[in-house]
């Protein structure tokens, strides 16, 4: 049992890149922490770290054991998550990477009731986009994602499953009452006139926001605000009369955005979308009431299954 510890703390130094980080994260001690290093290192004949004024780096041995750790901590979590399952609501730890429109769109309402139904389940959640998330889900830096399956490009991991929800389509969007939500069709010219708010994660939007003017042959827009806050984008929209794209699910009526679709020729793409998991967790309860919490909070947006 110390070893699993051990293991523990050596994955939480290696991910914060110190051990005083990694004891104020842990609610340990410090000498209590180093100690445990130590011990670990003694026990596997290697040192795992260098130390020097700016932290801790792994050695060579110590990048070699953290992809094992993380695989072996998937494990335990996923072992403890099914063993306490029926006695006492599932104890352990769910690691899960969530992609910006399903933190916006779903995940309130989804940790919410799994919080609910395994109240003694630590659940620990990271945002980020696929290109980010989804090599930690490879490496087992997480256990679950939610967010955009992956392209042609992305590899996963034999130890990753993909359960796909819905194809996401993105649009051009204005606020409610701007005089371009009620034309019946805007051209590339209208959009190249005005100021445009762009999000920065999303490489996807902005590739085709590029190719939607280069191929209408009119300039890119000369004002254009680049953020990875979707809430400053979202108010530059509905109050400064800025453009921006959008996922489909963020226009919804529930989210009350005060923003509308505009009807633009030629932009009309989306994504696959779903749950992608490590399939050591596959099985324990709390993963397989999250599935089913996603499907339906999917379901409650109207959106049709992949």
């Amino acid at each position: 049992m110390h070893h699993i510890w051990r293991l523990k703390h050596f994955l939480a130094i290696a991910e914060l890149g110190s051990v005083q980080a990694a004891a104020r994260h842990l609610n340990i001690s410090q000498p209590a922490l180093s100690k445990s290093l130590r011990e670990l290192e003694q026990h596997l004949g290697s040192a795992l770290f260098e130390r020097s004024s700016r932290g801790v780096t792994l050695t060579q041995a110590g990048q070699a054991f953290l992809s094992r750790g993380r695989e072996i901590e998937l494990h335990w979590d996923g072992a403890l998550l099914d063993l306490t399952a029926t006695r006492d609501g599932a104890r352990g730890t769910l690691r899960i990477g969530v992609g910006p429109t399903y933190e916006a769109a779903f995940m309130a309402q989804v940790l919410a009731r799994l919080s609910q139904e395994f109240p003694n389940l630590q659940i620990s959640v990271r945002t980020g986009v696929g290109a980010i998330m989804l090599p930690a889900l490879n490496t087992g830096e997480i256990g679950v994602y939610l967010g955009g399956l992956r392209s042609g490009t992305e590899t996963l991991a034999i130890a990753v499953h993909e359960i796909p929800l819905y194809d996401q389509s993105n649009r051009i969007v204005a606020a409610a009452d701007d005089p371009l939500a009620a034309r019946a069709e805007v051209g590339a010219g209208a959009l190249s006139a005005r100021a445009w708010v762009q999000l920065s994660y999303d490489s996807l939007a902005l590739e085709r926001i590029e190719a939607l003017f280069q191929t209408a042959g009119v300039p890119l827009p000369r004002t254009v605000v680049s953020t990875h806050s979707l809430g400053l984008a979202l108010d530059l929209v509905r109050n400064e009369g800025f453009l921006t794209s959008l996922p489909e699910p963020l226009l919804h009526p529930r989210l009350g955005l005060g923003l509308a679709p505009l009807a633009v020729p030629g932009y009309d793409w989306r994504i696959a979308t779903g749950i992608s998991y490590r399939t050591s967790l596959a099985g324990t309860a709390p993963l397989k009431r999250m599935i089913a919490i996603v499907r339906d909070e999917v379901h409650a947006f109207g959106l049709a299954p992949a």
